[in-house]
């Protein structure tokens, strides 16, 4: 019986997350979730989605069912679609640790300490089993997802453990006093306390939307969970 081959994607990693944040947006919305409502939120055609769903799942970025986001892949999505760049690296750092080929390939650049892209390219080809159609354009993200996760950097041709590996922290507190400053005009500022001595600050207008409001506690689901 022949080896099944991975399945790498068809597309580069910015196409990727227009579909994640797609996915995202499509999920949170209610209705069905169809390739075809997906494609149209994100702007790109339907074949685009179908083709590259297989590696998203195999990443763990959208469920085996093929319906749904992880939860790995609902904390890219919604750091994705507010442009939040903590909520993105959370996601990617659980996505890491969640997926085989992912962890395997950071635990290697750890290990050595350092990782030329050549040889980076020649054991995820090890670990895969074998250069197969797509194989450049996938590895090529897997390099992407270590890097903006913030677990690795990449200069001169080589990829080394980050120094500042804080992968998945919080967005910056502020340090609690007994004054809170005023709001900002025309938006209300409201305490948070997230430990004895921190406490973060949100600024939401008089009047939000239900529906801002519902992403919003998601966020803090997914951030807190």
């Amino acid at each position: 019986m022949a080896e099944l081959q991975f399945p790498w994607p068809r597309n580069s990693w910015a196409i990727l997350t227009k579909i994640i944040r797609a996915w995202y947006s499509v999920e949170t919305s209610g209705g069905d979730i169809t390739q075809k409502r997906v494609a149209e939120v994100a702007g790109v055609q339907q074949s685009q989605v179908s083709t590259n769903k297989a590696f998203l799942q195999a990443i763990g970025i959208i469920g085996s069912e093929g319906t749904s986001l992880t939860d790995a892949g609902k904390r890219l999505g919604i750091g994705l679609y507010s442009e939040n760049e903590s909520m993105q690296r959370q996601g990617l750092d659980q996505i890491i640790k969640e997926t085989p080929i992912l962890k395997s390939m950071l635990d290697i650049i750890r290990g050595r300490g350092s990782l030329k892209a050549n040889d980076f390219f020649d054991e995820v080809a090890l670990r895969i089993g074998g250069k197969t159609e797509g194989f450049t354009t996938g590895t090529a993200i897997l390099m992407q997802i270590l890097e903006l996760s913030g677990a690795i950097e990449i200069k001169d041709n080589t990829l080394r453990p980050s120094k500042d590996a804080s992968v998945g922290q919080p967005l910056q507190t502020e340090r609690q006093d007994n004054s809170i400053q005023p709001p900002v005009s025309g938006l209300n500022r409201i305490p948070i306390a997230v430990g004895t001595n921190s406490i973060w600050f949100i600024e939401v207008g008089t009047n939000p939307k239900p529906e801002e409001i519902q992403k919003f506690l998601d966020m803090q689901k997914l951030m807190f969970s």
